[in-house]
């Protein structure tokens, strides 16, 4: 009886340890596949890493040359601030001239209502009224001229300091940070290859360029001869493994050292740098053209003088000679006692109204 009893509960026992097996078996499956996915995870989670420090790298270098143009562009507005404040110092005598002919305008009115209705002097008014609100039309079409201009100014000397900087770029054989092309053909044996792209994908003579193949660098190259949409490089010796070639359709990028820009770093402050040996570049280029210049050759045109319109329009003639003091400018009946009658001409220098 007791045999029966431990046999029972050994199938018993036996039972439970087989569903305790049997449970820890598909926990362990699942655990080797969590394990499997934090093993992925990790691979991609090292690629992002590796492509974040890259852009980081030129989120970095863009960031430099933004303070550059920054620099440039503090500049720039320093001067036109300087035309600017001109302007205003301009624009403040034309106001208070056009002060003064209000204010003359205002007594004229005053003495027309004492003196009654007069039609003729008001339709004197009425063009003198007239030809002001005329006036102040004008001035602020010439503001807004101005400030044309003065924008058109700023994109065109932003353009001629953009090409400077490519043609210094280009005769000093540097080509961007993220220039890349590819190889359409490869002649190893040879030691050159044909790029892909020429003068019109930002490909210079002399530059230094660099192999890629995923992240490793197979060979380094330097540009021979360029044409508008391919170019010739020639393989720098020792750089090719041996036993490795070039490949047709392998990535070239811009070389992490720019020989020229290191030639620049070394040449001591205040001598002059080597020139340049890229084909047509036997001549020095000219000096940037100042401030204000047509970046095109055009000869400066003369300086406005003070007070004169920016564009061009002959000066207003000079107002003429207010009436003097105490005499009638609507010309009135002189007092009696024979005096000599004041004059009756417009003190604004307008024609008479056509009879």
């Amino acid at each position: 009886m007791v045999w029966k009893i431990l046999s029972a509960l050994s199938a018993v026992c036996l039972g439970v340890a087989c569903f305790f097996a049997w449970s820890n078996q598909k926990l362990l499956v699942e655990e080797r596949k969590r394990e499997g996915f934090a093993n992925d995870n990790l691979v991609e989670m090292k690629a992002h890493i590796a492509k974040a420090e890259e852009a980081k790298k030129s989120r970095e270098t863009q960031r430099d040359m933004a303070n550059q143009e920054l620099e440039t562009t503090k500049a720039s507005v320093a001067e036109f601030a300087l035309k600017a404040q001109t302007a205003d110092q301009e624009l403040a005598v034309v106001k208070t001239n056009l002060e003064q002919t209000t204010k003359v305008v205002t007594q004229n009115q005053k003495q027309i209502d004492e003196a009654g209705d007069i039609k003729s002097l008001l339709t004197q008014i009425d063009d003198i009224t007239k030809q002001r609100t005329e006036a102040e039309s004008a001035l602020t079409n010439q503001i807004q001229h101005l400030a044309a201009a003065t924008e058109r100014i700023t994109i065109l000397t932003n353009a001629a300091k953009e090409a400077e900087e490519r043609e210094a770029r280009g005769r000093r054989g540097i080509v961007d940070d993220d220039f890349t092309a590819k190889v359409s053909h490869s002649y190893t044996d040879w030691g050159f290859v044909v790029l892909n792209k020429g003068n019109g994908g930002g490909v210079f003579a002399n530059a230094d360029l660099e192999v890629k193949r995923g992240k490793d660098v197979v060979a380094k190259l330097k540009v021979r001869d360029v044409e508008q949409n391919s170019a010739v490089a020639d393989l720098v010796k020792g750089s090719l493994a041996e036993g490795q070639s070039i490949r047709a359709g392998d990535l070239v990028v811009a070389a992490a050292e720019q020989s020229a820009k290191t030639a620049a770093a070394k040449t001591p402050e205040g001598t002059a740098a080597p020139a340049p040996t890229a084909p047509g570049d036997a001549a020095t280029p000219p000096a940037a053209a100042g401030m204000g210049t047509d970046p095109f050759g055009a000869p400066a045109a003369p300086a406005p003088a003070m007070g004169a319109d920016p564009f061009g329009a002959p000066a207003a003639p000079a107002p003429a000679a207010p009436p003097a003091m105490g005499a009638d400018p609507f010309g009135a009946a002189p007092p009696a006692g024979g005096a000599t009658p004041p004059s009756t001409a417009d003190p604004f220098g307008t024609a008479p109204p056509a009879k």
